[in-house]
């Protein structure tokens, strides 16, 4: 599907299977390394790993980093709600649309400040708009430790960078595993991008059983 979390789980069963048979599994893991940086994500393995301990157990040794996981957990909740929750506490962030800026991120990795304001506040004066995202920016970093929106002045882009595991409901039913809500996507959005994805969600909610 082109979804780089979900290609990284599938790698790392890969290289379980690459450890039995006596191939080079570090290879593997040396490119799961490589897709965390991408991801700004470095414990997006967490769940996948409880059920391969004798690869986390050689792989803790020779990419720490990669297999030890974060301490907390930052769920993000989307579907029929929107809720950021850290260690199991919703994060009381007061700004409405911190779970959308942090939603887009997850589904667009990096953009441009331009992109980010027309589609998240369209409807809002371009100078309003970006002192929102800005207090949003603030409000994340404050709240959550090890999560940050940064900017790549070089690229001219703004990108999320994260420290702790993130599990986002939307990942997760893309990947087929059961989620609590299955409802609308970013319900009080409205936004066109929003509403896009929430169509392109439709899929996952005919095959429910």
């Amino acid at each position: 599907m082109g979804l780089l979390q979900e290609m990284g789980w599938v790698r790392l069963h890969c290289a379980d299977i690459e450890r039995e048979l006596a191939l080079d599994y570090v290879q593997t893991l040396n490119e799961l390394q490589a897709l965390s940086v991408t991801l700004q994500n470095h414990a997006f393995l967490a769940r996948e790993w409880s059920t391969l301990p004798e690869l986390r157990g050689l792989a803790t040794k020779s990419h720490p980093l990669l297999a030890g996981g974060s301490s907390a957990i930052l769920e993000l909740h989307t579907l029929g709600e929107e809720r950021i929750v850290l260690a199991g506490d919703t994060v009381r962030v007061p700004l409405r649309k911190a779970p959308e800026v942090l939603a887009y991120f997850l589904e667009h990795k990096a953009v441009s400040l331009d992109q980010l304001l027309t589609d998240i506040f369209p409807d809002e004066k371009p100078r309003s708009a970006k002192s929102y995202f800005h207090q949003v920016r603030h409000q994340l970093k404050e709240h959550v430790e090890g999560l940050e929106i940064e900017f790549d002045r070089e690229a001219k882009l703004y990108r999320l960078k994260s420290e702790v595991d993130i599990l986002w409901d939307v990942a997760e039913m893309r990947a087929g595993r059961r989620v609590a809500k299955m409802g609308p996507f970013l319900p009080g959005s409205g936004n066109d991008w929003a509403l896009m994805l929430d169509h392109a969600l439709e899929r996952y909610r005919t095959d429910e059983p």
